[in-house]
């Protein structure tokens, strides 16, 4: 593995590189997750529909909270993630680990896991970063990437990590399987049909946890 002088701060091309990952091949795992089909209530259609115009009026002008509080959390609501002491949402936790003798951390925007006690991270499953305007010099894939290594890790059970990056209304899923990093197309948000689908790939997801994941 090559050695780094200094830490990978969120370079998704040089984690890529510094962990030799192997991106875009034998993506059956992230596939799955991409051409899942689901039902949406009537109810929620129309809800998903005030907030898809939301964004596609205002979402340009919204900094990274405003995001996650006027639209992301109103996704999530619609997919129904959670899942009593199963599955649970958590916001801004971090994660750190040692690699090549120095501490690294990352903050994650938002991640699915395994709750434990009353309200804590324990398992994680899927991680969701978003491109934050006022720090030009981070990307959101990387600070992703770097989450999902560090799950792998504390896994420690040979099973994939989920993981999705927004850059404004863009949304792009990835799978790390081992050393195979597969990413999607993006999903533009603010179209009905793409909207809809990332709807039913965090529903697929729940059912990956529940029936592939949870042990």
């Amino acid at each position: 593995m090559q050695k780094i002088d200094k830490p990978l701060k969120y370079d998704a091309n040089q984690i890529i590189g510094v962990h030799e990952l192997k991106q875009g091949h034998q993506c059956v795992i992230l596939d799955k997750l991409l051409h899942a089909k689901h039902n949406i209530e009537l109810e929620y259609l129309n809800f998903l529909e005030i907030h898809r115009n939301a964004l596609l009026v205002r979402g340009a002008y919204w900094n990274e909270e405003e995001l996650k509080m006027n639209f992301l959390a109103h996704v999530f609501y619609v997919a129904q993630l959670r899942e009593d002491t199963k599955i649970d949402v958590f916001y801004e936790r971090t994660l750190s680990w040692e690699f090549d003798g120095k501490i690294e951390k990352v903050i994650c925007d938002c991640l699915v896991a395994k709750p434990f006690g009353i309200y804590a991270p324990s398992l994680p499953y899927f991680f969701l970063q978003e491109f934050k305007k006022q720090k030009q010099n981070e990307d959101a894939e990387g600070q992703m990437l770097l989450a999902m290594l560090m799950a792998q890790k504390i896994n420690n059970n040979s099973k994939p990590v989920y993981g999705c990056y927004l850059q404004g209304k863009n949304w792009v899923f990835t799978t790390l399987h081992d050393k195979n990093y597969c990413v999607s197309r993006q999903f533009d948000a603010t179209q009905t049909a793409d909207l809809h689908q990332i709807v039913y790939i965090l529903k697929e997801l729940k059912q990956v946890i529940l029936t592939e994941l949870i042990d």
